[in-house]
């Protein structure tokens, strides 16, 4: 501890003001006891301070072995769901594919007995119910190993929007624990951890363009073709200033049966997908009505788009939405609608399907 007391006085401190860095050398007596560090990075933003810490491990030194991992967000491009299952899970079928666009996630092992957790990200729990944290505590589990992390997430997917960034995020964590370690724990045994972790935590281990089944945890690979047609479609991703709660969405549609398909109206969609290549054929998600009756704001502006012209969807059970684009100036006029629409601050990306290989 002495050796690194004199870490900190002998550290410099670097200071600017509005977009410039500063990094401040302080003692180990941080008033909220938010984590044990000797060394504490401040980004001014708006109009408050956004704190990321820098540890120091037991001997003393500075420690720099962050692993950076992408952990991107995923779309429903069709979403099914044909009833409750004997276990309280709804059985489904999605097209799901992944973005470009997501979080980013660094990880460094520490050396104490606590996993850690920072993010400059909105709305992002802090406790025990953050994936991430959860992950931590599974893995450790799973590899018998007593080695805590510290964690720094780049949030940039809106928490409760139905694009899956909280399960991608625990999937980043168990990837790049099993790295850090070294544990050897195969993508299967990734997968099988993290459907513990959620119904579409197993997607994010690989990340490519699957049918998805099940609660959501049994994936399969389409065809080649279909493949080929989404890689690198692109479109943009806008959502109003709520979120859904993912379990309210699906109580809703338990109190409403009728709601629910049978699996041939899905296969439909997807063969005649493709057959002929035509989005109308596929876009299609359960949840929209069900939304749609609370939040008159989605359907509203979807309805909009569509008599544009434009292939448009919620996303999961919400509140984002997406439309499929073929260029910069088609981006721009749906931006134009939506902020007319719900305000000029919306949460607003022009991205794309990944081009990842299967």
């Amino acid at each position: 501890m002495a050796r690194a007391s004199s870490l900190v006085s002998r550290s410099r401190a670097r200071i600017s003001w509005h977009g410039f860095r500063f990094v401040m050398a302080v003692k180990l007596a941080w008033p909220l006891r938010i984590w044990q560090s000797a060394k504490v990075e401040i980004f001014m933003a708006a109009n408050h301070f956004p704190v990321l810490l820098d540890s120091v491990n037991e001997t003393g030194e500075e420690s720099h072995d962050w692993l950076k991992l992408s952990a991107p967000a995923k779309v429903n491009l069709m979403l099914s769901v044909h009833g409750r299952r004997p276990d309280g899970f709804h059985e489904l079928t999605s097209l799901v594919a992944a973005l470009e666009f997501g979080d980013e996630l660094e990880i460094r092992r520490n050396g104490r007995e606590q996993d850690t957790l920072l993010s400059e990200g909105e709305d992002v729990p802090q406790d025990d119910t953050n994936l991430v944290l959860q992950a931590a505590r599974l893995f450790r589990r799973e590899c018998a190993h007593e080695q805590y992390f510290d964690f720094r997430l780049n949030k940039q997917i809106p928490v409760g929007a139905g694009l899956g960034g909280g399960s991608s995020d625990a999937v980043a964590a168990l990837k790049g624990m099993n790295a850090l370690l070294e544990t050897g724990f195969s993508r299967e045994k990734i997968r099988e951890m993290a459907s513990t972790l959620g119904s579409d935590c197993p997607f994010f281990v690989d990340a490519t363009p699957s049918l998805m089944r099940g609660r959501g945890e049994v994936l399969e690979p389409i065809d080649p073709y279909l493949f080929n047609r989404l890689a690198g479609q692109r479109l943009v991703l806008f959502r109003p200033d709520f979120g859904i709660n993912t379990a309210w969405a699906y109580g809703r549609l338990a109190s409403m049966p009728e709601l629910y398909e049978g699996h041939a109206i899905a296969e439909t969609r997807l063969r005649e997908f493709s057959r002929r290549g035509n989005w109308d054929d596929m876009l299609a998600n359960v949840f929209e009505e069900i939304v749609g009756e609370k939040f008159l704001a989605i359907p509203s502006l979807l309805e909009i788009l569509g008599k544009r012209g434009y292939k448009c969807m919620m996303s999961g059970s919400g509140s984002a939405c997406f439309a499929l684009v073929d260029g910069k100036e088609q981006a721009l006029e749906i931006k134009e609608v939506c902020q007319e629409c719900w305000g000029p601050n919306i949460f607003w990306v022009e991205t794309s399907l990944t081009e990842q290989k299967m």
